[in-house]
């Protein structure tokens, strides 16, 4: 007679457990970050927390969807809630759902790629005075602005985030903290 083998649990810290944020759709959470999403004034992004990313403008954010980063009304189909982290003093933004950051591309568009926190996806929320922030990305030693890019496609107008220049007026961005249920 076989004996069964003893299951060895390994501990993992806190800060090395993953963090997954993934409500079903239809979930209260969902539909009361949506709510709160709407009338929220905007929070100081800090690591650790949980936040959706709004254009301060029109009230879209920063949505994942179809593999690619375009703005979105809240509570569309894509992931739109981004947990903060920090890296050498650098702010990043990950997909709870994907562990993917934001961070942008060659062409200078706001992506979801990949598992690492490096330059590319160093972000620096700037408050501006009159409410709001400007998201910054480090490009060769200099911080830009991200801002938005409309793009003509087969099914209409898309908003991607891109990095701009600095006299294009780049968008104001505020951060709407959510909860991030306990795994």
């Amino acid at each position: 007679m076989e004996q069964e083998q003893p299951t060895y649990v390994v501990p993992v810290s806190e800060s090395e457990a993953p963090t997954i944020c993934t409500p079903s759709v239809t979930s209260d959470n969902t539909t009361k970050d949506i709510q709160r999403c709407e009338a929220s004034q905007s929070s100081a992004p800090w690591p650790g927390r949980t936040f959706i990313i709004r254009s301060h403008e029109n009230g879209q954010v920063i949505t994942f969807l179809d593999g690619k980063i375009v703005l979105d009304k809240p509570g569309g189909l894509g992931t739109f809630r981004w947990r903060c982290v920090e890296k050498k003093g650098w702010l990043g933004f990950r997909d709870p759902a994907s562990a993917r950051f934001l961070g942008y591309d060659q062409h200078g568009y706001l992506r979801c790629l990949v598992d690492h926190h490096k330059d590319w996806e160093y972000i620096c929320p700037r408050k501006r005075p009159e409410g709001g922030y400007v998201l910054l990305v480090l490009v060769k030693e200099e911080l830009l602005p991200l801002g938005v890019q409309t793009q003509e496609t087969e099914n209409g107008a898309e908003q991607k985030v891109k990095i701009v220049k600095w006299d294009s007026g780049g968008i104001v961005w505020d951060f709407i903290e959510v909860s991030c249920p306990s795994t």
